[in-house]
Protein backbone atom coordinates (compact mmCIF):
# COMPACT_ATOMS: atom_id res chain seq x y z
CA UNK A 1 0.00 0.00 0.00
CA UNK A 2 1.33 3.45 -0.53
CA UNK A 3 1.60 5.71 1.95
CA UNK A 4 -1.56 7.74 0.66
CA UNK A 5 -3.83 4.71 1.08
CA UNK A 6 -2.10 4.09 4.65
CA UNK A 7 -3.27 7.81 5.28
CA UNK A 8 -7.01 7.39 3.88
CA UNK A 9 -7.41 4.40 5.94
CA UNK A 10 -6.26 6.02 8.97
CA UNK A 11 -8.66 8.54 8.16
CA UNK A 12 -11.70 5.62 8.18
CA UNK A 13 -10.84 4.43 10.58
CA UNK A 14 -10.85 7.85 13.00
CA UNK A 15 -14.17 8.24 11.27
CA UNK A 16 -15.87 4.74 12.40
CA UNK A 17 -14.91 5.50 16.03
CA UNK A 18 -15.28 9.30 15.84
CA UNK A 19 -19.04 8.00 14.88
CA UNK A 20 -19.06 5.43 17.36
CA UNK A 21 -18.48 7.56 20.19
CA UNK A 22 -21.07 9.93 18.93
CA UNK A 23 -23.94 7.32 18.70
CA UNK A 24 -22.99 6.60 21.98
CA UNK A 25 -22.94 9.98 23.50
CA UNK A 26 -26.57 10.74 21.94
CA UNK A 27 -28.20 7.23 23.53
CA UNK A 28 -26.82 8.42 26.79
CA UNK A 29 -28.73 11.94 26.37
CA UNK A 30 -31.66 10.36 25.15
CA UNK A 31 -32.05 8.02 28.88
CA UNK A 32 -31.27 11.67 30.75
CA UNK A 33 -34.09 12.87 28.70
CA UNK A 34 -36.50 10.29 29.14
CA UNK A 35 -35.58 10.18 32.69
CA UNK A 36 -36.31 13.73 33.16
CA UNK A 37 -39.95 13.63 31.66
CA UNK A 38 -40.88 10.86 33.29
CA UNK A 39 -40.04 12.16 36.38
CA UNK A 40 -41.72 15.77 36.00
CA UNK A 41 -44.72 13.26 33.97
CA UNK A 42 -44.71 11.88 37.83
CA UNK A 43 -44.45 15.05 39.60
CA UNK A 44 -40.72 14.13 41.20
CA UNK A 45 -38.13 16.43 41.55
CA UNK A 46 -34.26 14.88 41.88
CA UNK A 47 -32.41 15.07 44.91
CA UNK A 48 -30.79 18.11 45.00
CA UNK A 49 -26.88 18.36 45.43
CA UNK A 50 -25.59 19.55 48.42
CA UNK A 51 -23.65 22.84 48.28
CA UNK A 52 -19.65 22.29 48.38
CA UNK A 53 -17.84 24.65 50.58
CA UNK A 54 -14.62 26.23 49.50
CA UNK A 55 -11.39 25.37 51.20
CA UNK A 56 -8.39 27.68 52.16
CA UNK A 57 -6.38 25.82 49.57
CA UNK A 58 -9.43 26.50 46.65
CA UNK A 59 -9.57 30.51 47.49
CA UNK A 60 -6.07 30.84 47.15
CA UNK A 61 -5.79 29.17 43.41
CA UNK A 62 -9.00 31.11 42.33
CA UNK A 63 -7.32 34.16 43.60
CA UNK A 64 -4.30 33.20 41.44
CA UNK A 65 -6.30 32.02 38.56
CA UNK A 66 -7.59 35.81 38.82
CA UNK A 67 -4.56 37.13 39.12
CA UNK A 68 -3.33 34.66 35.99
CA UNK A 69 -6.48 36.20 33.72
CA UNK A 70 -5.88 39.37 34.31
CA UNK A 71 -2.36 39.42 32.74
CA UNK A 72 -3.54 37.67 30.08
CA UNK A 73 -7.07 39.90 29.41
CA UNK A 74 -6.18 43.02 30.77
CA UNK A 75 -7.93 44.71 33.61
CA UNK A 76 -11.39 45.48 31.56
CA UNK A 77 -11.42 42.39 29.41
CA UNK A 78 -11.36 40.38 33.09
CA UNK A 79 -14.25 42.74 34.09
CA UNK A 80 -16.47 42.18 31.16
CA UNK A 81 -15.62 38.69 31.02
CA UNK A 82 -15.93 37.24 34.44
CA UNK A 83 -20.34 36.28 34.23
CA UNK A 84 -20.22 35.72 30.44
CA UNK A 85 -17.33 32.83 31.30
CA UNK A 86 -19.89 31.22 34.22
CA UNK A 87 -22.49 31.22 31.51
CA UNK A 88 -20.50 30.00 28.69
CA UNK A 89 -19.64 27.19 30.87
CA UNK A 90 -22.97 26.31 32.31
CA UNK A 91 -23.97 25.93 28.79
CA UNK A 92 -21.16 23.57 27.36
CA UNK A 93 -20.30 21.48 30.52
CA UNK A 94 -23.77 21.44 32.45
CA UNK A 95 -26.72 20.10 29.98
CA UNK A 96 -27.89 18.18 33.00
CA UNK A 97 -28.95 21.78 34.76
CA UNK A 98 -32.57 20.79 33.57
CA UNK A 99 -32.89 18.44 36.19
CA UNK A 100 -32.69 21.20 38.60
CA UNK A 101 -35.88 22.85 37.45
CA UNK A 102 -39.19 23.50 39.02
CA UNK A 103 -42.15 21.29 38.06
CA UNK A 104 -43.17 23.48 34.94
CA UNK A 105 -39.72 22.64 33.39
CA UNK A 106 -38.34 26.28 34.52
CA UNK A 107 -35.80 27.14 36.30
CA UNK A 108 -34.31 30.33 37.88
CA UNK A 109 -30.68 31.48 36.76
CA UNK A 110 -29.03 34.60 39.59
CA UNK A 111 -25.46 35.60 38.52
CA UNK A 112 -23.68 37.44 41.25
CA UNK A 113 -20.24 39.56 41.13
CA UNK A 114 -18.38 42.01 43.65
CA UNK A 115 -18.13 45.54 41.62
CA UNK A 116 -15.18 47.18 40.77
CA UNK A 117 -13.03 43.76 42.20
CA UNK A 118 -9.65 44.02 40.14
CA UNK A 119 -9.47 47.41 41.84
CA UNK A 120 -10.17 46.55 45.18
CA UNK A 121 -7.78 43.79 44.92
CA UNK A 122 -5.16 45.87 43.90
CA UNK A 123 -6.06 48.17 47.09
CA UNK A 124 -6.24 45.48 49.60
CA UNK A 125 -3.39 43.29 48.76
CA UNK A 126 -3.70 39.77 47.74
CA UNK A 127 -3.74 38.51 51.60
CA UNK A 128 -6.43 40.93 52.85
CA UNK A 129 -8.28 40.17 49.46
CA UNK A 130 -8.29 36.67 50.23
CA UNK A 131 -9.66 36.98 53.76
CA UNK A 132 -12.25 38.98 52.27
CA UNK A 133 -13.46 37.03 49.33
CA UNK A 134 -13.42 34.40 52.12
CA UNK A 135 -16.24 36.20 54.05
CA UNK A 136 -17.97 37.64 50.66
CA UNK A 137 -18.43 33.54 49.62
CA UNK A 138 -19.79 32.56 52.95
CA UNK A 139 -22.36 35.09 53.05
CA UNK A 140 -23.58 34.61 49.50
CA UNK A 141 -23.80 30.34 50.31
CA UNK A 142 -25.47 31.29 53.32
CA UNK A 143 -27.81 33.36 51.67
CA UNK A 144 -28.38 30.37 48.50
CA UNK A 145 -28.74 27.88 50.95
CA UNK A 146 -31.16 29.65 53.48
CA UNK A 147 -33.42 29.95 50.41
CA UNK A 148 -33.42 26.70 48.52
CA UNK A 149 -31.08 27.35 45.91
CA UNK A 150 -27.82 25.60 44.04
CA UNK A 151 -24.38 26.88 43.42
CA UNK A 152 -23.61 25.69 40.08
CA UNK A 153 -20.50 27.16 39.32
CA UNK A 154 -18.17 29.89 41.32
CA UNK A 155 -15.20 31.94 39.34
CA UNK A 156 -13.34 34.46 41.03
CA UNK A 157 -15.78 36.50 42.84
CA UNK A 158 -18.47 35.69 40.52
CA UNK A 159 -21.30 33.24 41.36
CA UNK A 160 -23.62 31.57 39.02
CA UNK A 161 -26.97 30.28 41.13
CA UNK A 162 -29.89 27.46 40.00
CA UNK A 163 -33.08 28.11 41.82
CA UNK A 164 -36.56 26.25 41.03
CA UNK A 165 -38.29 29.13 42.27
CA UNK A 166 -38.29 33.15 41.43
CA UNK A 167 -39.10 34.28 44.51
CA UNK A 168 -36.29 31.77 46.05
CA UNK A 169 -33.86 33.74 43.92
CA UNK A 170 -34.97 37.46 44.77
CA UNK A 171 -35.03 36.26 48.23
CA UNK A 172 -31.42 34.96 48.45
CA UNK A 173 -30.35 38.24 46.07
CA UNK A 174 -32.01 40.19 48.73
CA UNK A 175 -30.48 38.51 51.69
CA UNK A 176 -27.05 38.72 49.91
CA UNK A 177 -27.35 42.23 49.25
CA UNK A 178 -28.27 43.27 52.89
CA UNK A 179 -25.53 41.49 54.51
CA UNK A 180 -22.61 41.62 51.87
CA UNK A 181 -23.43 45.67 50.49
CA UNK A 182 -25.33 46.66 53.48
CA UNK A 183 -22.59 45.47 55.65
CA UNK A 184 -21.14 47.89 58.23
CA UNK A 185 -18.60 45.15 59.96
CA UNK A 186 -17.47 42.10 59.64
CA UNK A 187 -14.53 42.78 56.87
CA UNK A 188 -17.10 43.80 54.03
CA UNK A 189 -17.34 47.45 54.37
CA UNK A 190 -17.16 49.24 50.95
CA UNK A 191 -17.79 46.07 48.60
CA UNK A 192 -20.82 45.86 46.64
CA UNK A 193 -22.37 42.98 44.67
CA UNK A 194 -24.41 43.31 41.32
CA UNK A 195 -27.05 40.69 40.95
CA UNK A 196 -29.24 39.66 38.06
CA UNK A 197 -31.82 37.09 37.55
CA UNK A 198 -34.13 35.29 34.90
CA UNK A 199 -36.77 32.50 34.70
CA UNK A 200 -36.83 30.53 31.72
CA UNK A 201 -37.53 26.95 30.22
CA UNK A 202 -34.58 24.26 31.31
CA UNK A 203 -35.84 21.80 29.00
CA UNK A 204 -33.37 21.43 26.10
CA UNK A 205 -34.19 21.36 22.64
CA UNK A 206 -31.24 20.83 20.22
CA UNK A 207 -29.18 21.72 22.82
CA UNK A 208 -29.90 25.69 22.56
CA UNK A 209 -32.98 26.51 24.24
CA UNK A 210 -31.62 26.48 27.77
CA UNK A 211 -28.29 27.73 26.72
CA UNK A 212 -30.52 31.00 25.54
CA UNK A 213 -31.40 31.56 28.77
CA UNK A 214 -28.29 31.45 31.09
CA UNK A 215 -27.02 34.09 28.23
CA UNK A 216 -30.04 35.74 29.54
CA UNK A 217 -29.23 35.72 33.12
CA UNK A 218 -25.96 37.27 32.36
CA UNK A 219 -26.93 40.21 30.35
CA UNK A 220 -29.80 41.20 32.70
CA UNK A 221 -26.94 40.78 35.16
CA UNK A 222 -24.70 42.87 33.32
CA UNK A 223 -27.61 45.55 33.79
CA UNK A 224 -26.73 45.75 37.57
CA UNK A 225 -24.07 48.06 39.24
CA UNK A 226 -22.89 48.01 42.46
CA UNK A 227 -25.64 47.42 45.41
CA UNK A 228 -28.38 46.62 42.70
CA UNK A 229 -30.41 43.52 41.91
CA UNK A 230 -31.83 43.35 38.60
CA UNK A 231 -34.71 41.04 37.51
CA UNK A 232 -36.53 40.02 33.45
CA UNK A 233 -39.68 40.27 32.96
CA UNK A 234 -39.93 36.87 33.83
CA UNK A 235 -38.96 36.44 37.34
CA UNK A 236 -40.70 39.43 37.90
CA UNK A 237 -44.21 38.54 36.79
CA UNK A 238 -43.91 35.73 39.54
CA UNK A 239 -43.45 37.52 42.25
CA UNK A 240 -46.25 38.85 44.74
CA UNK A 241 -46.28 42.66 44.12
CA UNK A 242 -47.15 43.11 47.78
CA UNK A 243 -43.91 42.20 48.97
CA UNK A 244 -41.52 43.14 46.25
CA UNK A 245 -40.78 46.82 46.12
CA UNK A 246 -39.52 47.73 41.94
CA UNK A 247 -37.38 50.97 42.23
CA UNK A 248 -36.93 51.32 38.24
CA UNK A 249 -37.59 49.47 34.89
CA UNK A 250 -35.97 49.71 31.50
CA UNK A 251 -36.31 48.83 28.12
CA UNK A 252 -32.91 47.46 27.11
CA UNK A 253 -31.03 46.11 24.47
CA UNK A 254 -29.59 42.56 25.69
CA UNK A 255 -25.79 41.62 23.76
CA UNK A 256 -26.59 38.68 21.45
CA UNK A 257 -30.24 38.91 22.27
CA UNK A 258 -32.57 40.07 19.41
CA UNK A 259 -34.90 42.98 20.13
CA UNK A 260 -35.70 45.09 23.35
CA UNK A 261 -36.09 43.92 26.66
CA UNK A 262 -37.40 44.78 29.58
CA UNK A 263 -35.77 44.68 33.37
CA UNK A 264 -36.09 45.82 36.36
CA UNK A 265 -34.61 46.77 39.66
CA UNK A 266 -35.62 45.25 43.27
CA UNK A 267 -35.28 47.62 45.90
CA UNK A 268 -33.32 45.32 48.87
CA UNK A 269 -33.52 48.05 51.33
CA UNK A 270 -37.52 47.73 52.07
Amino acid sequence: MTGLEWALGGVVVALVVLQAVTFGLLLGARRRVRSLKQRLAEGRRPARPRLSVPTASDVVRTVVGTGIAVKDKGFGGMLRSSIDDLARWADVERPDLARMAAKDGTVTILFSDIENSTALNDRLGDKDWVQLLAKHDRALKKAVAAHAGHVIKTQGDGFMVAFAEPHEAVAAAVQAQRTVTGSTRGGLVDVRIRIGAHKGSAVQRDNDLFGRNVAYAARVAAQAGGGEIWVSDAVLAELDPESVVVDDSREVELKGLAGTHVVHEVDWRV
